[in-house]
């Protein structure tokens, strides 16, 4: 008789205890402040309590009651794809059919929002105004005091639940995706512009619905440049033996994943080396990311090896960052970060080198915090690498 084998869950792989899901955090801060309400504005910050989130759409809101009853507010037309998409108790419209009717929408916002009943009587209510004007708007139509929670929903997010994990994992994929687009672009000698296109091609495809798209795509001699603010991906085609560095970063269900690979068209006896001694880099980094540990720490460390394994090259850039609502947050593996890593942090962590006029080399891989040190997020979700 055989064995029955059981899966492990999530919270098994990464081996913690995961934080209270994020609503039962809001609760608890509510309480501590003795809010009546909480409301969250903003595509992010609606995304995150409410779970609703589109490429593209108007201004919205979420109001919280006590008891985490959820009430998210959209412009009129969107009201049956939130109701779809979106994990709230209740979906109102605000405004009328159609768009670009009322330049001015946050005003009618406000009124829907305003008008709730967790709101109408609240003595103190909490707000994160990722919109910039709302708190404002509410303060005109509400007799209760408001309390600033910006910062709470910050530190909440520093720390991913379980289907945050998800979204996030799904990007990752995607970005990977995009990367195996860009190897096989560059084994047939495309321009930068044509493999940047190839990489957001195949991953918007494969989520079926438009994505966001960000890349570092440069080839040859343009590698030793680091990245975008110097150049971006241009009509140089790939010669053969040269390297490729493609950084590919992509947001799907409003959540990021991003990557780093350096491909080669045909052999290099110097990039090879080099990006297979950037890949043990990033495997002692990944053992280091335990809960305690800093990334000023991790960054000095990841710096020291590069500048050992490679004289006369320069790693001039972070050493990583934490990814999830945003691609580029907090945490990040920099010499002045000094917040300690929790578990269920997602850290994306990427050593490079650059040798000026010649070529350079940078690898990515996304992680989550754990005791015994990051797991690829793709194995701590149970995921093949395929």
């Amino acid at each position: 008789m055989s064995e029955e084998t059981t899966t492990p869950t999530v919270t098994e792989r990464i081996a913690a205890e995961p934080p209270p899901h994020r609503l039962e955090r809001l609760r608890a801060w509510m309480q501590e402040q003795d809010l009546d309400a909480f409301v969250a504005a903003g595509p992010d910050e609606v995304n995150y309590v409410a779970g609703y989130w589109r490429y593209y759409g108007g201004p919205g809101a979420v109001v919280v009651g006590r008891e985490l009853d959820r009430t998210l507010v959209v412009m009129r037309d969107e009201v049956q794809v939130a109701e779809r998409l979106g994990a709230a108790d209740r979906v109102v419209g605000y405004g009328v059919r159609g768009f670009g009717i009322e330049l001015n929408p946050l005003p009618l916002l406000a009124d829907v929002v305003a008008s709730e009943a967790a709101l109408a009587s609240a003595r103190r209510v909490g707000i994160a105004d990722g919109l910039g004007a709302l708190r404002g708007l509410l303060a005109e139509r509400l007799s209760g005091e408001l309390v600033a929670g910006e910062e709470t929903l910050v530190q909440f997010r520093l720390r991913k639940d379980e289907d945050e994990l998800a979204r996030i994992v799904h990007a990752y994929e995607l970005a990977w995706l995009g990367q195996r687009a860009v190897a096989e672009a560059a084994g047939r000698g495309a321009t930068e512009i044509e493999m940047f296109t190839a990489a957001q091609s195949a991953a918007q495809v494969e989520h079926g619905e438009p994505i966001e798209f960000l890349a570092d795509l440069l080839a040859g001699g343009d590698t030793a440049e680091v990245c975008c603010p110097i150049r971006i991906a241009g009509r140089r085609a790939v010669a053969p033996g040269e390297p490729v560095i493609a950084d590919v970063v992509v947001r799907a269900d409003g959540y990021w994943g991003d990557t780093a690979e350096t491909h080669l068209r045909g052999d290099n006896p110097e990039v090879e080396p080099a990006r297979e001694t950037l890949l043990e880099i990033l495997e002692q980094a990944r053992q280091e990311l335990v809960p305690g540990a800093t990334g000023a720490a991790i960054f000095r460390a990841m710096a020291d090896r590069i500048a050992d394994a490679f004289p006369g090259g320069e790693f001039p850039h972070h050493g990583g960052h934490a990814l999830g609502l945003t691609s580029f947050e907090d945490p990040h593996i920099i010499p002045s970060d000094e917040t300690p890593l929790e578990s269920w942090m997602v850290i994306a962590v990427e050593p490079g080198v650059y040798f000026p006029q010649r070529w350079g080399a940078r690898v990515e891989n996304v992680f989550v915090v754990t005791p015994e040190g990051g797991i690829e997020l793709r194995d701590a979700m149970g995921r093949s690498r395929g």
